[in-house]
């Protein structure tokens, strides 16, 4: 199980079920149940192979932020310093295959810890962005397929590292990200393969912050063509899950972006512009509703965080209730059971049920066949010239019959 790096990837192989079943038992388990499996399974070994481990249980989503004060300082400084140690090697050694870990674990370890960890990188924002460059323009001029396999999974990671991480927008080198993103999905779509379309669900988001750019309403502007080309390749997908991406991308951006002409990102066929019937007519219209009642819906349904002093309330009615149901155990603990047992009687039907009109019509049927079947069998017994070994089967076959029918008229009436 863990001496390849595909079960990593793949969320239904055995390992990453197994990691998700770990990462629930830490995550609801005992406080001291964090700290503990973390330290045997993550500061045990550094092999390769139990990087998988690593990488499984940190894409399953182990709490990391539950750790203790101590715990949770190992662990951010071991995931930046294994960052930036893997991308300073990034150009020295060549992303080819690797025997067991998958190539750029730590960049996926970062990637799936940021979803529950708050790690700062600020210090060296650039590198990030620089290393992004580096993978597409290693894609762009690599003709090997595993050098290019490995650079659209960093590709993906790394562009949902930098979606969690808003700052990083306010860079000096995001122009040039939004650039290469834009020469390698849809300035070389000849050079670019099929398989670009796994780095689109992290590019759709990495596009949301795109909202946190400041971006002008003008044709002069590289950086603003580049982003409303990007945002016209996403729209237009017509597979349902990306649909949905890209309008939940756009809907973000729309609500946080400065710019006023909001159309300019918007194609005129995509895919939200069909009508759901023929999908043959675009209509702008039709897409500016949808992204109407996608704003709408979002407005409505914020997300709720509880007060302090309503968390002390409902703590409190806890502890009340709590005390309640103990101290009725404690001095009739029979009466909760009889109680239990009344409730548990009254749920019972104080009718027969009845069975559909088709199966006593069937029943019927049944019935009326075998009294024919019976008088055929009297005439059959008539014949002396029939085969008996055949007569006798047909008895044996006619008996399990007739038991069987028996059983069910009987089911009918009691119905």
């Amino acid at each position: 199980m863990l001496t390849s790096r595909e079960p990593v990837l793949f969320p239904e192989s055995a390992l990453r079920k197994t990691a998700r079943l770990i990462c629930v038992l830490a995550t609801y388990g005992p406080e001291f149940m964090v700290d503990r499996v973390y330290s045997s399974i993550f500061e045990s070994s550094r092999s390769q192979d139990a990087s998988n481990v690593h990488i499984a249980l940190l894409m399953e989503g182990f709490p990391l932020n539950l750790l203790s004060e101590n715990k949770r300082s190992i662990a951010k400084q071991r995931l930046v310093t294994e960052y930036y140690n893997f991308l300073e090697r990034f150009e020295d050694k060549s992303p080819g295959e690797s025997d067991s870990a998958i190539y750029g674990a730590p960049v996926f370890a970062l990637c799936a810890a940021l979803r529950s960890l708050q790690v700062s990188l600020s210090d060296t924002d650039m590198k990030t962005l620089k290393f992004l460059n580096a993978v597409i323009h290693k894609h762009e001029t690599s003709s090997d397929d595993v050098t290019k396999d490995n650079c659209r999974r960093l590709l993906g990671e790394l562009l949902g590292i930098i979606c969690n991480m808003k700052h990083l927008y306010s860079c000096d080198g995001m122009e040039e990200v939004i650039l290469g993103l834009q020469k390698l999905f849809i300035s070389r779509p000849a050079l670019s393969d099929s398989q670009l379309f796994l780095c689109k669900p992290n590019l759709a988001y990495f596009m949301s912050g795109l909202g946190h750019v400041e971006l002008a309403d003008s044709d002069d502007s590289p950086k603003s063509s580049a982003a409303w080309e990007l945002y016209h390749m996403l729209l237009r997908e017509r597979h349902w899950a990306f649909v949905h991406l890209a309008i939940s991308a756009f809907g973000y951006f729309a609500a946080h972006t400065s710019c006023n002409q909001l159309w300019r990102f918007v194609p005129h066929d995509a895919a939200l512009s069909f009508d759901l019937q023929w999908g043959k007519e675009a209509d702008e219209e039709r897409f500016m509703s949808e992204l109407k009642a996608l704003l709408e819906k979002e407005m409505a349904c914020p997300a709720m965080q509880a007060t302090p002093d309503q968390l002390a309330m409902l703590v409190k009615e806890g502890q009340l209730l709590n005390a309640s149901v103990q101290n009725n155990v404690k001095h009739d603990p029979e009466s909760i059971v009889s109680d239990m047992m009344d409730v548990d009687d009254e749920k019972q039907p104080n009718k027969k049920r009845k069975f559909p009109d088709g199966i006593c019509k069937g029943v019927e049927l049944l019935q009326s066949g075998l009294r024919i079947m019976v008088d055929g069998l009297a005439q059959w017994q008539q014949n002396p010239l029939d085969s008996t070994e055949v007569h006798e089967k047909f008895l044996t076959h006619f008996s399990r019959l007739e038991d069987v029918i028996s059983h069910l008229v009987s089911l009918a009436d009691s119905g």
